[in-house]
């Protein structure tokens, strides 16, 4: 008898598993390089949303993106505008190589045959699901990003927030806000991924456009404008749940706080900061896309 043929592993992951991967690492350099030219515009939003938030007593005018940015660069400098860069940095290698690098197998799970054929509700679930585990993950990250850059003042490091987080409450108070973060990130996936992939094939689909920078430029900026209409209030709620002062509880919970918000200010002062969020999001969400894009054609990778 011929002596049995042993087949040996060519490796331990799969093809699959390896796309999975870089797909992952190329969302997270994406998103980093997307970051760090919209930072300051985050930061000034940041500042409005505190402005009205209770127990908030700073008497520095926030009144919009201009008047914010002008304000932290006379009384803090224009180094002031990157305040908690390093922990987003941390924040988008962890959390969007999730959200992004997980939408696709997402939609695999869901029974994703063709992109350019599949059914809006599955972009959307796809969407959520990837943006509720990334956010659930990194949100250590998020609490101490969003700090750092409403901390007026001389900058303080990383570190020093992230110690300050803990001894007010432990590893759980890395946690605090987790469920509104969890809630925004998928609205925000949802939109922006289904929004993006729908807007590029429904165009490739009907020979309005061809697959290329123009198209992934077009798809992002329609991404980027639906994401800040839909994440707007639950942004200001979040901002404002991570920041409550040491030792203090200002808010039972996202309810709460939306109410008390409004109650003080109206409906619309959940929309407070709606500008910088849309100039930092119709950025961003280009950056990313194109760049993504990019990295993947570059790896030899079809586009999303």
């Amino acid at each position: 008898l011929p002596p049995a043929v042993t087949k040996v592993p060519t490796g331990f992951l799969s093809n699959q598993t390896k796309d999975d991967m870089a797909r992952m690492a190329m969302a997270g350099v994406a998103s980093v390089i997307a970051q760090s030219c919209t930072h300051p515009v985050e930061t000034v939003k940041t500042r409005m949303q505190m402005a009205g938030a209770a127990g908030n007593a700073t008497t520095k005018v926030y009144s919009n993106v201009f008047v914010g940015a002008r304000t932290i660069i006379t009384t803090e400098g224009a180094a002031a505008l990157y305040k908690g860069m390093s922990a987003a940095a941390f924040r988008e290698m962890s959390y969007s190589s999730l959200r992004f690098g997980l939408y696709e197998p997402f939609k695999r799970i869901l029974g994703e045959k063709d992109a350019k054929s599949t059914p809006i509700w599955k972009k959307f679930a796809s969407g959520a699901a990837a943006g509720i585990v990334g956010s659930g993950l990194a949100n250590p990250t998020d609490v101490l990003k969003v700090r750092m850059q409403a901390a007026e003042g001389v900058s303080r490091t990383m570190m020093s927030h992230a110690k300050e987080v803990y001894a007010d409450g432990g590893l759980l108070a890395f946690y605090r806000g987790v469920h509104t973060t969890m809630i925004r990130a998928a609205i925000l996936n949802a939109t922006k991924l289904a929004a993006y992939d729908d807007v590029k094939h429904k165009l490739i689909n009907n020979g309005i456009m061809n697959d290329g920078v123009q198209l992934h430029f077009v798809a992002s900026m329609i991404a980027g404008v639906s994401v800040a209409a839909t994440t707007s209030p639950i942004d200001l709620v979040r901002t404002r749940l991570m920041n409550q002062p040491p030792g203090e509880r200002l808010y039972t919970g996202m309810v709460d706080c939306a109410m008390k918000s409004i109650r003080k200010d109206g409906v619309m002062s959940l929309y407070r900061g709606f500008t910088p969020q849309w100039m930092r999001f119709g950025p961003f969400t280009i950056v990313q896309f194109m760049v993504w894009e990019k990295m993947r054609n570059w790896y030899g990778m079809k586009g999303i």
